[in-house]
C-alpha cells in the first residue's frame, strides 16, 4: 500500500511539472480550444444550465491563463463573462 501511495504521488508531481513546461502561447491555444468546445456543445442545446456554466468556466479560465493577451483583450472576455447568464 505505501509502494502504491508513493507511485501515486511521484505521478502527480510528475504531471504538474508537465503542465509548467507549456509556454503562455500553448497555454491559450490550450484554453481557446476548451472554450471553443463548451461554445460548440452550448449551441446544440442553449437551454442546458450545465453547458453553460461550462461556456463562463472556459472564459474564466482564457482570463487566468492567458498571459499573452493585453488588457483591452481581456477587458473583452471580462465583458462576455459580465453579460452571460444562465439562467
Amino acid at each position: 500500500m505505501k509502494k502504491l501511495l508513493i507511485f501515486c504521488c511521484l505521478l502527480a508531481a510528475l504531471s504538474c511539472r508537465k503542465n509548467d513546461v507549456l509556454d503562455p502561447a500553448q497555454a491559450c491555444d490550450k484554453e481557446l480550444e476548451q472554450y471553443e468546445a463548451a461554445i460548440e456543445l452550448w449551441s446544440k442545446d442553449i437551454t442546458n444550465k450545465a453547458k453553460c456554466e461550462a461556456v463562463k468556466k472556459s472564459l474564466t479560465n482564457i482570463i487566468r491563463n492567458c498571459s499573452l493577451y493585453t488588457a483591452a483583450q481581456r477587458k473583452v472576455y471580462e465583458e462576455q463573462l459580465k453579460d452571460s447568464t444562465c439562467d
